[in-house]
């Protein structure tokens, strides 16, 4: 992320985004692709910050790595997730070949996902942001009734 600037980061909302503006009309689809609209925006702003803050924090990218990568990881489930009630969607509306019963499920359980888990993606927001000497101040030496 850091040797792109960012880069990878960009292109890869761009397509959720570019994704999300294909729905941006659908009321059925309108809370999930408004969501994910949002979370991109933080993504990149979040990956921006990370960066400029490791100029003068070497220690912030590993003391971050674990909040941004559980973020990336709850965006990325939550925009397939709403990939999967999209279809859903369709399939009710123009007839699928599974049991309407099994689309309904779908769609619940993109619902679950985005009112349950994905709001978890606050506190590694502010974790990721965190600063880094909380977790590297420790002497080494604190460290060794490890052994």
């Amino acid at each position: 992320i850091l040797q792109s600037k960012g880069k990878i980061i960009r292109d890869y909302t761009s397509s959720i985004m570019k994704w999300c503006g294909e729905y941006a009309l659908d009321k059925d689809m309108r809370k999930f692709v408004w969501a994910l609209t949002k979370l991109c925006a933080e993504w990149n702003t979040l990956t921006v910050r990370l960066m400029l803050m490791a100029r003068k924090d070497r220690e912030i990218i590993s003391a971050a790595s674990d909040d941004f990568l559980m973020y990336s990881g709850y965006v990325m489930m939550g925009y397939h997730w709403a990939r999967m009630a999209a279809v859903a969607y369709d399939k009710l509306e123009n007839g699928g070949t599974e049991a309407p019963e099994f689309y309904k499920a779908k769609i619940q359980t993109a619902e679950f996902y985005f009112d349950k888990l994905l709001p978890r993606t606050s506190g590694h927001a502010e974790g990721m942001v965190a600063p880094s000497n909380s977790m590297t101040a420790m002497d080494i030496d604190s460290f060794a009734f490890l052994d």
